[in-house]
């Protein structure tokens, strides 16, 4: 469980985090944090790739993992003196990634399109949250860096984060769970030894975040980038502990949420 949970946030993390690059690369500007982006989330996809072998993966369900972490490498080289990355060429690492992504979790918990879109928002969200925080940084080193980065950055995670609430909100009142040989609906089981830990999932992964990324949001629109940067750090602590409780119930209910 333990493994596959971890893999699982691993592999999203290395696949999805350098997307956010699209949000400094339209600026054009030298700031070099496509080194820091880059580089964790090549260690995020080794650690991912590596946890697969525990898994007793097919071999030619580890070709995708492989052409990802050897394309990942490739674009983190490449790229590493240069002032910024070429967000289009990211972008094709990150969607081999993702497909490596798919088959695995295909295999392993014969998950549907809807489980395995379900949980790239959940790795969009999280990578999200984290690269805001790290953009929030940027700002107390860089001189006259756009408002208009940690804008952008914040409300992608408020979209994404209202995506959530909304498929929750549907997922409550159409989603059936089998706990210990019963078959029941979403709204009991939350109310069962179970499905009590989902309520912190919700609240951690969905709620709170709202809250604290619309706060982060009016914070950015008065310029007071350190105050935002600090509501961000709650926010990424709180995604994680959401992401964690919900990929629980993914793997172990087969709910996707």
């Amino acid at each position: 469980m333990l493994t596959l949970l971890l893999t699982f946030t691993l592999c999203l993390f290395g696949a999805l985090f350098p997307l956010f690059l699209w949000i400094v690369d339209r600026e054009k500007l030298g700031i070099n944090i496509h080194r820091f982006v880059l580089s964790l989330a090549l260690s995020a996809a080794t650690g991912g790739i590596l946890l697969t072998f525990s898994l007793g993966l097919e071999r030619t369900l580890m070709v995708a993992g492989f052409v990802w972490l050897i394309s990942l490498f490739a674009i983190t080289l490449f790229f590493w003196r240069r002032p910024w990355a070429a967000s289009w060429v990211v972008t094709i690492s990150s969607m081999v990634g993702t497909i490596f992504i798919a088959r695995i979790l295909e295999h392993l918990i014969n998950a549907d399109l809807i489980s395995l879109l379900v949980l790239i928002l959940g790795g969009l969200i999280l990578s999200g949250s984290l690269f805001a925080m790290i953009l929030g940084h940027w700002y107390l080193n860089v001189v006259n860096l756009p408002i208009s980065l940690l804008r952008s950055a914040t409300k992608s995670i408020l979209f994404f984060l209202s995506l959530r609430a909304v498929w929750n909100v549907f997922a409550l009142f159409s989603q059936s769970v089998n706990a210990n040989g019963f078959e029941m609906s979403l709204t009991e089981f939350l109310w069962t030894l179970e499905g009590i830990f989902l309520w912190f999932g919700i609240f951690f992964g969905t709620l709170l975040p709202l809250v604290l990324s619309y706060l982060a949001l009016r914070t950015v629109a008065i310029h007071s980038t350190q105050s935002a940067t600090g509501l961000l750090y709650v926010l990424v602590i709180s995604v994680l502990m959401g992401d964690l409780f919900y990929k629980f119930y993914s793997i172990q209910y087969a709910l996707f949420l």
